[in-house]
């Protein structure tokens, strides 16, 4: 509910502003296209509906995926943390648009101050909403890990650790206990499923960019914007990729070969085929220590998605337009659409 509400106020405040800004905004912000020989251009609302469109699909995409909370969730336990986020973001905005509108030539100050008062508030959802998006990811990632670190115990305690159990006892504790640690693994790989949403994302709305007219909203900074979305996509996957390898996927792992090392000494007076099997499970746990065994289980459908999405971006970035055609300081006076 408070993602629609955002959106919503976004869309409505972000119109309100294009048409006090009337003229004014359209040589600044529009959109450029060609319709035959001709360079048209229309109002830029139109592309920055669509991206605060894009960017609350993304977020709603990660909060689906995020089975240990939600934006509601969040913003409900925090209030005071979520309201003063919320000040911060519309401070910098303001005093921003200010700065903008005191630059602008004389007669137009006036009107461009009005049109920041109400376009702030555009700015302010669409900025608070990113701070969401990172704080929504971060609060899963270390949900996760408590999560994984009280399940890991239970998965381990299956192991029978008793010279007086049975073969049966011996096997079936085994196999139980396997079973449990592979379901737990798999949680690894539902850990990764926000921030693999996250990146899909940033390369779905830059090749909007690169290949829409949205790219003419950012003047002759499409490609930096794009450049920048990427590198913290990237980061953002290589920090929660290191977080979970490291802070509890291979610490785990190694507590479990520790237990199943300990294990030998009761299954080694088993049968053979309990023997076999606990060498097929052993050997099984070391190569899923290993970093290739867990960039392969974490590479899960969005995974995927990301990956096809980023080498689409990296294709289209090599045969894309040159920048300069996006710039409306041309000597080309396009047509008004």
């Amino acid at each position: 509910m408070i993602l629609f509400v955002g959106w919503a106020i976004a869309v409505i405040t972000v119109a309100i502003g294009y048409v006090i800004a009337g003229p004014i905004w359209v040589k600044r912000h529009s959109l450029r296209f060609r319709v035959g020989h001709t360079l048209r251009r229309c109002s830029g609302m139109y592309g920055e509906i669509a991206l605060v469109t894009f960017g609350a699909m993304l977020v709603y995409l990660i909060d689906q995926s995020s089975p240990s909370t939600t934006v509601d969730e969040l913003v409900m336990a925090r209030p005071m943390v979520s309201l003063g986020a919320v000040i911060l973001v519309a401070l910098v905005v303001y005093v921003h648009g200010i700065r903008t509108a005191m630059a602008a030539e004389t007669g137009e100050r006036g009107r461009l101050g009005f049109t920041y008062s109400i376009y702030g508030v555009f700015s302010t959802v669409f900025f608070a909403g990113g701070l969401a998006l990172i704080a929504l990811v971060v609060t899963q990632a270390l949900a996760d890990a408590s999560n994984f670190s009280e399940l890991s115990k239970a998965a381990i305690a299956q192991l029978p650790m008793s010279g007086e159990a049975d073969t049966d006892t011996l096997q079936r504790g085994l196999e139980l206990s396997y079973l449990d640690t592979q379901l737990l693994l798999s949680k690894a790989e539902d850990s990764m499923s926000p921030v693999f949403v996250f990146m899909a994302g940033i390369f779905a709305i830059n090749l909007a960019i690169r290949l829409t007219p949205l790219r003419s909203l950012f003047i002759n900074n499409a490609v930096l914007l794009t450049m920048v979305t990427t590198i913290i996509g990237v980061i953002a996957v290589l920090v929660v990729g290191a977080w979970t390898y490291i802070g509890y996927y291979s610490s785990f792992i190694n507590d479990y070969l520790e237990a199943l090392t300990e294990f030998r000494g009761f299954i080694v007076k088993a049968n053979p085929d309990a023997l076999e099997r606990y060498s097929d499970i052993y050997v099984e746990m070391i190569d899923q220590k290993a970093l290739l065994g867990f960039v392969t289980r974490i590479s899960n459908e969005w995974g995927g998605v990301a990956a096809v999405l980023g080498v689409t971006q990296w294709i289209v970035e090599q045969f894309n337009r040159p920048e300069q055609e996006e710039s409306p300081a041309h000597a080309h006076e396009p047509t008004e659409a």
